[in-house]
């Protein structure tokens, strides 16, 4: 927008941006051969389906929606484990379900999504990090 605006130009503006949805309202996200459908809360890996669990589910869902980005472990803490201000260390916690959901979605042999920087966190990328 051009200065000088009028206040209701502003809000039909702001209104209309609201009405075309957000990126983050993504009904399926895909990286590679992986889909995961976020309405039925379903996974995919080529035609295999990952039987995930609710924790699993919503640490892949997080890696997804910051796809090629490095995801650290105080992010996952904060937005995956609603853990505000961290009293004892989740690195462990973390560690230990990434491994878990790393086995259920990184065949072995196949091609690796799920990339650790080590002592930094996460990258979730087709290809190497």
């Amino acid at each position: 927008m051009v200065k000088p605006f009028a206040l209701p130009e502003l809000l039909a503006r702001v209104r209309a941006l609201l009405r075309r949805g957000r990126p983050a309202d993504v009904l399926r996200l895909k990286a590679g051969n992986l889909e995961v459908d976020v309405v039925t809360r379903r996974a995919m890996r080529g035609e295999r389906q990952l039987e995930l669990t609710a924790r699993e589910y919503e640490l892949l869902e997080y890696m997804l929606r910051h796809q090629g980005h490095l995801v650290s472990r105080e992010m996952l803490a904060r937005e995956v484990w609603k853990e505000l201000r961290r009293a004892t260390p989740l690195d462990n916690v973390i560690d230990v379900q990434m491994a878990r959901l790393r086995k259920k979605v990184d065949p072995e042999g196949g091609p690796r999504l799920i990339h650790t920087v080590r002592g930094v966190g996460f990258v979730l990328k087709d290809g190497e990090p």
